[in-house]
């Protein structure tokens, strides 16, 4: 506590920089484009806080003579552009300085040092703010008015002490109600807390975690003595207490994770003895590792842990790996001589006479650093992907262990080659199995979508076509009820209607044998309906019938062999339809079925669908096709739009007389198909 009268204590500046004013100024009185200095200083302040003050000084050129002193917490300062601020002092100025500054560095380097100073200050007056305006927490002794700054700091750390104290009992005990109250009390404190398990919440027993190390031109590999609870800036640490590496230069990864130094060892998966962990250990000049810095920790660490001379740390183990690895001694000679070296010039240790080891060749990983082989498809230690742009060298020749992993890898893909040849055999020795059936059974329970019942495993059919599962009664009763000759799949929702159709195998085998008869006789009654160019068989109560074709007059019966005439429509063996009509005629003054049947033919002629032939006048009928038809009895071959003969007297090609159809282009009547 300051004495009365005596002098405030000294500020200590924390940077300046130059700037020249953009535009003239009143208050103060500045012209455009002047020279100046800013300067921001702190210095102590009642109840542990800093109090900072900024200066504009006239630049080097003037003298460095003070133009205005002003506290920070009346100043708004403001970023333009990146090299241009503005500032106002409240209560003082009333428009605000345009500063324009040479560099941007220098100018972002002055607004990230002024803002954080704002930030302080304006922390420090929301903290006075809050501890006048909101009543002491609950069993907080109340600070007497007649103590001064250091008595009531002191209450106020004791305070906070049993706060957290009382948080973490309330948290051990689970009591969540008291934990809160603890903890918003040491919120309005805004106290600093470290909130960490205890080292009874993890397993007691000695861990020894084998590590590897490496830098950027050795490796090697050593065991270190842990606790589940040590953390990895308290590894570090050790590692800097047996080894000498400063945390720093540390890098561990465990499990695939770049490891942070407040987690515990425990948490990324170190178990039992043996379990693996990477240190890779980076230069100096990547560290920003200073000889001062290096040398003050070195002193720090032998003043609290001295070790007797000639003794060895706990848990300090080293053995060489295979295949050539250099020991730890000779990773910490090389960091000492390559990388310390390499930043620190003449002031570095002098390199120790071992020889250097050669170069390691190979990619760096772009998330670890890790110098993996040049033929490592990704990182060995994170599983980082290898740069895109990398290129194995030509000259490179793999060693003995990268050897050995490329022959594994070759092994490795020969085998997952095998095994997936196998799997396409198998799967398709199942689906030539399940093509033999002329079913497919479902293979898990399922409710069938007509019905809705469940149906359990191999008591439905999957559909082939479309892959829709239903039970064997429901897919029963749509054939049995299907009024087309193809069954259509049953399923149908708001939006979709299945296509597909069940196959042949499939109805015959869902339904018995009358019922695929009868639903084969419905086909076939519906292929007859539908056929353009049908006829049945004129035998009363056969089932035969025929689709025939244009140039054919007569069909047999496969069902009663008996020979039906195509032309007249009627079953006249050993008699030409000239005969049988004759004999009709006769037949139609007695015969009541004659008669309707002579009847027939002269209504066909009337209505356009027969004719009487121009030679033999016997009733002809065009069954379907062209125009030209040939009479069955005198072969004449006659214009069915005409109702004429097709030729002249001289016969085939003699287009004097007849329908003269396509003489001179011209048709030989309107509804002429041009097709004789």
């Amino acid at each position: 506590m300051a004495l009365p009268g005596a002098a405030p204590p000294p500020l200590t500046v924390l940077t300046s920089v130059r700037a020249a004013l953009a535009r003239a100024s009143r208050r103060p009185p500045l012209p455009a484009a002047a020279a100046l200095r800013l300067q921001l200083s702190a210095g102590p302040a009642p109840a542990a806080q800093r109090r900072f003050r900024l200066e504009l000084r006239h630049d080097g050129a003037a003298g460095g003579a003070p133009i205005a002193e002003y506290d920070l917490k009346d100043v708004v300062y403001k970023v333009q552009g990146p090299r241009s601020h503005e500032l106002l002092v409240l209560g003082a100025w009333d428009e605000p300085l345009l500063l324009s500054f040479e560099e941007e560095r220098e100018a972002q380097k002055w607004w990230t040092i002024v803002s954080s100073s704002l930030r302080e200050v304006q922390k420090a007056f929301e903290s006075a703010l809050a501890a006048e305006a909101l009543p002491p927490p609950a069993g907080a002794n109340p600070i007497p008015e007649d103590q001064g700054p250091k008595e009531a700091l002191t209450m106020e750390l004791r305070e906070k002490e049993d706060l957290a104290l009382h948080l973490t009992q309330a948290i051990e005990f689970g009591d969540e109600e008291e934990a809160s109250r603890c903890a918003m009390a040491l919120a309005r404190h805004q106290a600093s807390l470290s909130i960490l398990l205890r080292d009874s919440a993890y397993p007691p027993e000695h861990i020894r975690m084998k590590v590897g190390v490496e830098d950027a031109t050795s490796s090697a590999s050593i065991t270190l003595l842990v606790r589940a609870h040590t953390t990895i800036a308290a590894l570090k640490e050790q590692v800097f207490r047996e080894y000498g590496f400063h945390p720093r230069v540390q890098r561990w990864i465990i499990g695939q994770c770049l490891c942070l130094d407040e987690r515990s060892v425990f948490s990324y998966g170190i178990r039992r003895d043996g379990d693996p962990a990477f240190l890779y250990l980076l230069s100096a000049r990547a560290a920003e590792l200073t000889p001062q810095r290096l040398e003050e920790d070195q002193a720090q660490l032998r003043l609290h842990s001295p070790l007797p001379a000639g003794s060895t740390a706990p848990g300090k183990g080293c053995g060489n790996e295979a295949g050539g690895k250099m020991d730890i001694g000779d990773i910490g000679r090389y960091l000492d001589s390559l990388q310390l070296g390499d930043t620190l010039g003449a002031q570095a240790k002098p390199p120790s006479p071992s020889p250097p080891s050669p170069e390691q060749s190979g990619w760096p990983c772009p998330q670890c650093t890790f110098i993996n082989k040049p033929t490592r498809p990704g990182c060995e230690m994170c599983s980082g992907a290898r740069p895109e742009d990398y290129v194995v060298p030509s000259a490179h020749r793999p060693d003995e262990r990268e050897r050995r992993r490329l022959q594994r890898e070759q092994e490795e893909m020969r085998q997952y080659q095998q095994a997936l040849e196998a799997e396409r055999l198998q799967n398709l020795e199942q689906l030539l199995q399940l093509e033999q059936e002329l079913l497919v059974p479902n293979r898990e329970a399922l409710e069938c979508l007509i019905c809705f019942q469940r149906v359990p495993p191999g008591e439905g059919v999957l559909l082939r076509e479309c892959l829709h599962s239903f039970c064997r009664e429901c897919l029963r009763q749509v054939i049995a009820f299907s009024e087309e000759p193809s069954v259509a799949c049953p399923y149908r929702d708001d939006s979709y209607a299945c296509s597909s159709h069940l196959q042949e195998r499939e109805i015959r085998a869902l339904v018995s044998p009358d019922e695929y008869r009868r639903f084969l006789e419905r086909s076939l009654v519906l292929a007859e309906r539908r056929s353009h160019n049908s006829f049945h068989c004129r035998t009363p109560d056969c089932r035969g019938w025929c689709i025939y074709e244009d140039s054919v007059n007569e069909f047999r019966c496969p069902v009663c062999q008996a020979l039906n005439c195509l032309l007249c429509k009627a079953i006249h063996e050993g008699k030409n339809c000239r005969q049988y009509q004759d004999d009709l005629e006769l037949r139609a003054r007695n015969d009541a079925a004659a008669r309707q049947t002579s009847a027939m033919l002269q209504t066909l002629v009337q209505r356009g669908d027969a004719m009487h032939c121009p030679t033999c006048l016997i009733v002809v009928q065009k069954k379907d096709g062209c125009d030209w038809i040939r009479c069955a009895v005198c072969q004449t071959e006659i214009c069915w739009v005409t109702k004429g003969p097709r030729w002249g007297p001289a016969g085939p090609g003699d287009t004097s007389g007849g329908c003269r159809c396509n003489v001179n282009g011209q048709k030989c009547h309107p509804q002429c198909q041009n097709c004789h």
